[in-house]
């Protein structure tokens, strides 16, 4: 019988299963419970998935995890990918965290339990959930004559998977200042840590930075639309690009967003409504004045829609990982081959949907490594509820093998699944930005009361 087994083979049984069938398999009697409580092997099965799906911070107290720490974080991820996309999901927890009216964006980090608070004059807070008061507090401090005249920001990742903050702020007419920041969490102590600082003169349409770069659009004045490329990090000055290379792309329409990816020291793309484009970026040259004129080394016209604020925020090594831009009509996904920069593997994944189904309305949302959500809710008309479309993405573009036992055959398609739930809002509240913590499954979303002007922050536990 199987427990006569020693207990060294049924543990080397059981580091050949998934999380569940571990589970299933130690349920059956006593005696294989014990394996239940075996840290190597849940150490093991964590270390495989964070292989395939890095978290940083996960990853670095991993040694200081007890067995049932690192249980049931293998067993949150096996539940997510089997529930994500399940149908008409009733969310399991909702926190809701009033703010004030001057909150411009939140972005969850670090595992889902902090979040980013950036307010309109620039200043960034660093939250705990469910702390009553910010953690860290940065205030910009704007000189004589500055004033914000508007402000974006974006989320992205460093090269080890960590936070980064991305603030476009125009404090004068003509002039943007552009901050990145690394969201330290691993330290004695969480913090903001600047990684550059850019002064522009004119409005920058967008921004990305990525593998020590930091990338913008800017209008030439003709009609022509500039990229310019510049280092961020500890070797650079702060406050002042000391070298930069400038990229016409040549004739850009006023009405045409864009979005930025950096895949490479050598690529960047662009995706906008009408497709995506993929440019080289030409080597460093100190004090360097000239603006390249540049075509695309590859492009595609294809339907993104509003996709450019639904891409996968990791996008340095897209030969491990695919772009993955979630479209209006089908998934886009992208891989580029970084010493050629022309070799591109380009596929356009029909969502699964069934004989004359349609998707319907696709709004604000966000893509990770493996799962999106966006906002199915075109017009609310006084309804109390708001529609989300959950979609785990295709086995197929996750570099998964066959025989995977973390991921069975059944949970994710080949073209993908896809799922839905609702939440409950005041019938004055509008969305104003999604965030998907992916690891966690938690969902955060900022509300804005067009009665009142407060903004709400409210933190879903999906699954």
């Amino acid at each position: 019988m199987l427990i006569r087994l020693p207990y060294d083979v049924l543990l080397g049984i059981a580091h050949l299963l998934g999380a569940r069938d571990v589970v299933r398999l130690c349920s059956t009697c006593r005696a294989l419970h014990d394996l239940m409580d075996d840290r190597t092997m849940w150490h093991e099965a964590l270390s495989r998935l964070l292989l395939l799906f890095p978290q940083p911070q996960l990853a670095q107290r991993l040694a200081r995890l007890t067995a049932e720490e690192l249980k049931e974080q293998v067993l949150l991820s096996a539940q997510l990918d089997r529930l994500w996309h399940g149908t008409d999901v009733r969310p399991r927890l909702i926190q809701s965290f009033h703010c004030h009216g001057n909150v411009e964006h939140v972005n969850l980090v670090a595992g889902g339990r902090w979040f980013v608070v950036v307010l309109y004059d620039g200043s960034l807070q660093l939250h705990q959930l469910g702390a009553p008061s910010p953690a860290v507090t940065l205030p910009h401090s704007l000189t004589e004559g500055e004033s914000v005249f508007y402000l974006s920001s974006r989320q992205s990742l460093t090269d080890d998977h960590e936070d980064l903050i991305i603030l476009q702020m125009g404090v004068r007419y003509n002039q943007c200042n552009i901050y990145v920041y690394r969201v330290a969490l691993t330290g004695p102590s969480p913090t903001f840590v600047l990684l550059g600082r850019i002064a522009v003169s004119g409005s920058v349409w967008c921004c990305a930075s990525g593998g020590g770069y930091l990338v913008y659009g800017l209008e030439s004045g003709g009609g022509d639309m500039v990229l310019h490329v510049c280092p961020v990090g500890a070797d650079e000055s702060e406050g002042r690009a000391s070298r930069r290379l400038s990229l016409n792309i040549g004739p850009w329409s006023a009405d045409e967003d864009f979005s930025i990816s950096i895949l490479s020291e050598s690529l960047l793309m662009l995706a906008y409504h009408g497709g995506l484009a993929v440019y080289a970026i030409p080597s460093f040259v100190s004090d360097e004045t000239e603006v390249h004129l540049v075509r695309p080394v590859w492009s595609r016209r294809c339907d993104i829609g509003s996709g450019i604020y639904r891409i996968s925020p990791f996008s340095w090594d897209p030969h491990r990982r695919p772009i993955v831009i979630a479209g209006t009509r089908a998934l886009h996904v992208l891989r580029v081959n970084t010493n050629t920069g022309t070799d591109v593997q380009y596929r356009e994944i029909p969502y699964p949907l069934g004989s004359g189904v349609e998707l319907g309305y696709v709004g604000l949302g966000a893509v990770g490594l493996r799962r999106a959500i966006w906002d199915s809710t075109e017009r609310r008309n006084g309804s109390l509820h708001v529609h989300f479309r959950t979609y785990s993405l295709p086995r197929s573009i996750l570099d998964l093998s066959d025989d995977d036992p973390d991921f069975g055959g059944g949970e994710l398609g080949m073209y993908g699944r896809l799922g839905s739930f609702t939440v409950t809002l005041n019938p004055e509240e509008h969305l104003v930005n999604v965030c998907l913590e992916e690891g966690s499954g938690r969902v955060c979303l900022l509300l804005h009361n067009i009665m009142t002007g407060a903004r709400r922050i409210s933190v879903i536990d999906v699954i």
